[in-house]
């Protein structure tokens, strides 16, 4: 097994990662010197996990997001090729992806659907430029839709909290949308075994490869954890992307006994 460090140790993926892995921590909008302190051991793989996530919360001060989610990737990417031997796993984002009506493979066409996707797109080119003598080293991963009740806020996990907690006048958007669902810590599991197996390819997949719709990931997660989806709170119809699900044949053929179906948790209203 390779030593693996790992960045974003803290956020809604990272806290997932097993123990063994050393977390990394520093603040990637820092001035390119203090990248200089950061120690790796030569035979070590990165999981790059850390950045400004998801469109509303990149929107919110586009320069900050790219000195973090582009500058500080590629600082951290020239530091890594430098002092270690190891692959660097960056976690991207299927919206890098064209909207399709397909399963969307690492070979689909590429068209970033948001701010935050553009952003990630241009780290991976960015990420090509660096390792371009050494192509081996690289491995791009766009993960999917990741959802359970621990996700922030501002994603559809938040959303489902707020309709277990009853808040008034509060609806459930594009109902009818149809996305590949991982848990944070289905996704954490795979990236641990894909980094302590040391798995060489330019672009990764992460995903369940099943489609299900919004409004059927709410009321199963509601469900199971005894609330009622009630009819007023949601709305059926599709947002500009009403299907992105994930073709996952490349991640299977790793052979890396992956939990790819989408098992969320349990949740209980914190009075």
């Amino acid at each position: 097994m390779e030593n693996i460090y790992s960045t974003g140790a803290s956020g809604t993926i990272g806290k997932h990662l097993p123990s063994s892995v050393e977390s990394i921590k520093f603040d990637l909008s820092a001035q390119r010197t203090d990248f200089s302190k950061i120690t790796f051991d030569r035979d070590s793989n990165l999981i790059h996990l850390a950045g400004i996530v998801g469109p509303s919360e990149v929107s919110k001060n586009i320069e900050y997001s790219r000195s973090v989610n582009i500058e500080g990737t590629i600082f951290l990417a020239e530091q890594f090729i430098e002092k270690s031997d190891g692959i660097f796993y960056f976690i991207s984002t299927s919206h890098v992806y064209s909207p399709s009506t397909e399963l969307l493979s690492e070979k689909s066409f590429i068209k970033p659907i948001n701010i935050y996707a553009e952003q990630k797109l241009e780290a991976e080119h960015a990420l090509e430029s660096i390792f371009c003598n050494q192509t081996e080293r690289l491995c791009i991963i766009r993960v999917f839709s990741v959802l359970d009740w621990d996700t922030a806020p501002f994603t559809l996990g938040g959303a489902i909290r707020r309709l277990a907690n009853n808040e008034p006048d509060f609806k459930l958007e594009n109902a009818s949308d149809v996305r590949d669902f991982l848990t944070p810590h289905s996704i954490a599991s795979a990236l641990h075994k894909i980094a302590s197996r040391g798995s060489r390819y330019k672009v990764l997949n992460l995903c369940s490869g099943v489609g299900t719709s919004v409004g059927e990931a709410a009321n199963r997660m509601l469900q199971q954890s005894g609330f009622e989806l009630k009819e007023e709170q949601i709305s059926v119809g599709n947002s500009k992307n009403p299907y992105a699900v994930g073709d996952n044949s490349v991640l299977k053929s790793l052979e890396l006994d992956l939990n790819l179906e989408w098992l969320p948790s349990s949740f209980k209203v914190q009075n």
